[in-house]
């Protein structure tokens, strides 16, 4: 017997997700439709494919597991072999600069997302700071570039406005009036920039406790109290916490934006920075709402 598509890709988002309801939210289906698909598949295959108990997927069983590892596999011939024969489908290749916190935000997933929806884009993805991306998207290093700037710098269109607060870890306690550790990114962060600035305005005193080259060093060193730092409100998770209640200088918000630089990408340029910031705002939107 054939395998029905639409049944396969319910049950690798049910496989993916490990939730009916959660799956039914990723594919656009009723819960009770996503229940009905996955009967049929198992009808086909003459056995379960998901061990569940009182109506929770607690994990996939022996047969689920094989059928999972086919089930990508076709979906992903599906999707490539519509993809191509669409005339407008989306080709070409495109080099994108992304900032150190994006990694904070899941961009890897949202990256995956829009390589699932356009398999024949080639993405060619380089993490660095604001200033280094300006600069190198500037010399036409980068096809789309997404940066910090100041409110109404200019320099790209601005995808979100994102409000900067001070940042600390369950293990740090601050004492007053004494020296502020800094953990921070590298020379040429926004962050950076803003934090000592900011501090030195009130002279009040610093020094650099910890320099990270990745979101997770610096999340790490955050976590186990050995400073506190300056990060966009949406990056703000546990086990780290807004320092509401401590002696430091007012942040202003700062914004998000990009700059394309390859008019013969200008169409998947497009699609990829509209896709990216809708993503932007939809996890602003949780987090302010959370």
């Amino acid at each position: 017997m054939d395998f029905n598509i639409n049944c396969l890709r319910s049950f690798v988002a049910v496989a993916d997700a490990m939730s009916i309801s959660q799956a039914a939210d990723s594919v656009g289906r009723a819960q009770s439709t996503i229940s009905q698909q996955i009967n049929k598949l198992e009808a086909v295959v003459g056995e379960e494919l998901l061990s569940r108990r009182k109506g929770r997927v607690l994990g996939l069983t022996a047969e689920g597991a094989k059928l999972a590892q086919f089930a990508r596999r076709i979906l992903q011939l599906n999707d490539e072999a519509y993809s191509s024969l669409r005339q407008d489908t989306l080709s070409g290749s495109v080099r994108i600069g992304l900032r150190l916190d994006f990694f904070g935000r899941g961009i890897t997933t949202w990256l995956a997302r829009f390589k699932k929806r356009h398999p024949m884009v080639a993405l060619e993805v380089e993490a660095s700071q604001s200033d280094m991306l300006l600069r190198r998207s500037g010399r036409g290093e980068f096809d789309l570039a997404f940066f910090k700037q100041e409110v109404g710098a200019r320099k790209g269109t601005v995808a979100l406005t994102e409000q900067m607060v001070w940042v600390g870890g369950p293990q740090f306690v601050p004492v007053a009036n004494e020296s502020i550790p800094l953990i921070l990114f590298p020379d040429g962060c926004a962050y950076r920039s803003f934090a000592i600035t900011a501090l030195e305005a009130v002279r009040r005193s610093w020094y650099i406790s910890f320099v990270g080259p990745s979101f997770d060093c610096l999340r790490s060193a955050l976590t186990e109290g050995l400073g506190i730092s300056v990060l966009a409100r949406p990056l703000v998770t546990p086990p780290l916490q807004i320092l509401h209640d401590v002696d430091l200088p007012r942040l202003p918000a700062i914004e998000l934006a990009y700059s394309g630089s390859s008019p013969c990408n200008a169409r998947v340029t497009k699609e990829l920075a509209s896709f990216l910031t809708d993503n932007l705002m939809r996890a602003g939107t949780e987090v302010a709402v959370a």
